[in-house]
């Protein structure tokens, strides 16, 4: 395949493009990044989420775990003309979730937890107020896995969707023949890119995508991922995406070159679609963690035997077993 000299990036511009690690990216291989983001978020009316059956003052406390389930929470909240008391209790997924809650509320006079990143830290700051009665604002699409953890800890959730995913226009913007990469962040990216470009043929296009459902999205509609972060060695997608351009352009921009160490990703990973993301993530940093710790054994075993080679006068004999 030919050097990859310009690529798509399916999400907003960095607020400080030039100091990100995008443009770093950009600097380093010598090639263009467009930030289009092919799907926005939709509030769910009044009227419709009506329609749900769901009373906000029926619950006592609300799980938060992303800016958009802010909110549409508080929007939907301020349509149904409904006064959160001052006693509802919100568990946010992190601090910065947290904090964002005072663009709607008096942080300092509400009942506010969070964890620190987790669905895990999460649960162990819910499960110390076991009485509650939980409601979960979030997409119509949403995959958390937050529902499971309430199940498997037997505490009480209504899942309420609040808003959904929908793909954007972008015929007319964007040249989608021009660009030698695609990076995905949703499966309504996918189902976008489709509906925009009907007759889009992926060819020798190389498509990159972040979490296990939004492979699975792509391998569904036919595509070939080259590129599924996070890897064992990135968490992140801009980590993982200048580690592939550094394998690639080592090996000549022969994709063939690098197959086996990316082949894991094709068939492990996507495999676990079903999966939430956050377990995706999880699983690479137990592997990460394991390989370390087998190292570690392994030289502190040798490091045992050189020990006991000294004790007994055996140093020629255990340097000519290491080798």
């Amino acid at each position: 395949m030919q050097k990859v000299k310009k690529i798509l990036v399916s999400q907003p511009a960095p607020a400080d493009y030039e100091k990100s690690p995008y443009k770093a990216i950009a600097d380093k291989f010598n090639l263009s990044i467009v930030f289009k983001k092919l799907f926005h978020i939709e509030g769910i009316s009044a009227l419709e989420f009506r329609k749900n059956k769901i009373n906000l003052l029926d619950y006592t406390a609300v799980i938060l775990t992303s800016r958009n389930a802010v909110d549409h929470y508080f929007r939907l909240a301020k349509e149904m003309r409904t006064q959160i008391p001052i006693s509802m209790k919100f568990f946010c997924s992190s601090e910065s979730v947290a904090f964002y809650i005072q663009t709607y509320i008096q942080y300092r006079k509400r009942k506010i937890f969070y964890g620190k990143q987790t669905t895990a830290d999460l649960m162990e700051v819910v499960t110390k107020h076991k009485d509650e009665k939980f409601l979960f604002p979030c997409s119509e699409e949403s995959n958390s896995d937050v529902p499971m953890a309430f199940s498997k800890a037997k505490l009480p959730l209504k899942k309420a969707p609040m808003y959904r995913t929908v793909p954007t226009k972008v015929v007319g913007e964007l040249d989608i023949d021009t660009f030698d990469m695609l990076v995905m962040f949703s499966p309504v990216g996918v189902k976008s890119l489709f509906e925009n470009f009907p007759g889009f043929k992926q060819g020798e296009r190389l498509i990159a995508t972040f979490g296990a459902s939004v492979a699975e999205a792509a391998r569904q509609a036919g595509l070939t991922v080259n590129l599924l972060a996070p890897t064992p060695t990135s968490s992140s997608m801009v980590q993982a995406l200048e580690e592939f351009l550094n394998d690639l352009s080592k090996h000549g921009w022969d994709l063939s070159k690098i197959a086996d160490k990316y082949a894991y990703q094709k068939e492990s990973n996507i495999g676990k679609a079903t999966k939430s993301d956050a377990k995706v993530v999880k699983e690479v940093a137990v592997k990460s963690k394991k390989s370390i710790e087998s190292k570690v054994a392994a030289n502190k075993a040798a490091a045992l035997a050189v020990i006991a080679g000294k004790k007994g006068g055996r140093i020629s004999q255990v340097a000519h077993a290491q080798k």
